[in-house]
């Protein structure tokens, strides 16, 4: 396995990668027993080459002139940075040369380690195409002013410089929309606690090219990458554990909990959670508009499964252990739907009635719609019995593939049942654009430990919750 670890300076990238060198990667290996992990610092790669008489080094010197070198021949780190952080054209210029010779070699060491779990640090690990031949990319960022005060106390020197460096430096979404994880290094996270997140995160099953998961010290969220080329216009999320947001029951038990958890799910989002509005939900097929409406359970939006709106600042929140989320996106006319298809919303075509509410209500066009199905019990553990599987059959049987998405399991005398295709074929039905339904490809009971599965857990599961929100 190759790790890639990425970040701005001053996010603590660095340490995050030390620390995950010295612990076991592969699974049932005790700490401390694992001979098998290489950490390729790309800074140090960069010393080493850049010392008098290598052919990297004189290229700097030829492009730079020797007015950046020591006394002692050697290139002057700190007057270097001032000439690339203050212009960017010769920043450009450094990068291209560390392009050619230091990813060259960081290729090679990789190379030579292909029996080991590589964890490649480097800060331009995205820009240099060193990421893709990762198979997990990792970025670290950091709010601002803690980057601020981590660059001056390390390198000595004054905010003025620290500001340069910052602001010549990707921001923080140019590392979420290109990674897999994507660790939010604030004071508060310790870095014992990060190495065990990353852990954890790479030994489930929810990682793929679809999705990026976001770790802090208190939350962890999942978004798509689909999504997130609208960021500027959409803030979009799928919790996972160990946030939980209760069911209709539980939340009215225990309020002030879940509440909590909707702040720091919100914090992460950098959205207000007094904005959230959350339907009371009786896996109908109910879609409803969000006009006014704020808060949890209000009483317009009682036995309601999906909203719908074009107003911004409004947060809105459905709940699942298993059910099927759905998200849709209007990427024209900036409509937003957040439906919940449990299976008995399924068959009652919840997904088909959204869609239909959209064009009927703002006159979408289906070609402009996205549609994201999240995290849901799949076909490897919706197992049902002969009264369920008759349901679902005698309202699908029209599909012309209804014998692969009902499979009888003559063991068990049961049958597993694939929801997500259902809904696909009720999405192309209406007209979406088959490059426009995104599975995310996770399964909620598969993936149990950081996902609430009521299959799994039963009454004592918690709730995920998806939030979609118009900036």
């Amino acid at each position: 396995m190759i790790i890639g670890i990425t970040g701005n300076s001053g996010s603590g990238k660095t340490s995050i990668s030390s620390a995950l060198g010295t612990v076991p990667m592969r699974q049932n290996v005790a700490k401390g027993t694992d001979p098998d992990t290489c950490v390729i610092d790309a800074d140090k790669v960069v010393k080493e080459m850049s010392m008098p008489g290598e052919v990297y080094f004189k290229e700097i010197v030829k492009e730079f002139g020797k007015g950046i070198l020591l006394e002692n021949g050697e290139i002057d780190k700190s007057k270097l940075a001032s000439i690339i952080f203050a212009d960017k054209e010769k920043r450009e210029m450094l990068n291209l040369l560390t392009f050619k010779y230091v990813v060259e070699e960081i290729s090679k060491r990789v190379s030579l380690n292909r029996d080991k779990t590589v964890i490649i640090d480097a800060p331009l690990l995205i820009e240099s195409k060193l990421n893709e031949m990762c198979d997990i990319v990792i970025s670290v960022i950091a709010d601002e002013d803690i980057k601020m005060e981590r660059i001056c106390l390390r390198d000595n020197i004054d905010e003025d410089c620290a500001t340069d460096r910052i602001s010549a430096q990707p921001e923080n979404d140019f590392y979420i929309k290109n990674s897999n994880i994507v660790i939010v290094n604030n004071n508060k996270y310790s870095l014992e606690k990060i190495v065990e997140d990353i852990k954890e995160i790479i030994g489930s099953k929810i990682i793929n090219d679809e999705v990026v998961i976001i770790q802090d010290e208190n939350s962890r969220i999942l978004q798509f990458k689909r999504l997130l080329k609208y960021s500027d216009v959409l803030s979009h999320a799928f919790t996972l554990k160990p946030l939980d947001f209760g069911s209709n029951d539980t939340y009215k038990e225990g309020k002030e909990k879940f509440d909590s958890n909707y702040k720091l799910a919100c914090e992460l989002l950098k959205l207000d959670s007094k904005n959230i509005v959350r339907p009371y939900q009786t896996h109908t097929n109910n879609v409803k508009e969000v006009a006014e409406e704020i808060g949890v359970f209000p009483k317009e939006l009682e036995d309601v499964d999906g909203l719908v709106t074009d107003k911004k600042n409004k947060i809105l929140s459905l709940t699942f252990a298993d059910c099927t989320p759905i998200y849709l996106f209007d990427k024209n006319k900036r409509i937003i739907g957040n439906i919940h298809s449990g299976w008995q919303g399924t068959v009652k075509r919840i997904a088909e009635k959204a869609i239909e509410f959209m064009k009927k209500r703002y006159s979408c066009n289906t070609e402009d719609i996205i549609c994201i199905i999240g995290p849901t019990i799949r076909e490897c553990h919706f197992e049902v019995q002969k009264d369920v599987r008759d349901l679902f059959y005698n309202e699908f049987k029209s599909m012309n593939n209804i014998d692969e998405i009902i499979k009888y399991n003559k063991e068990t005398n049961s049958y597993f049942i694939n929801t997500v295709e259902i809904n696909k074929n009720l999405l192309l039905k209406q007209g979406i654009l088959e490059e426009n339904i995104v599975d995310s490809k996770i399964c909620s009971f598969c993936n149990s430990d950081i996902i609430h599965s009521y299959r799994k857990d039963g009454i004592e599961a918690g709730r995920n919750t998806a939030l979609m929100c118009l900036l």
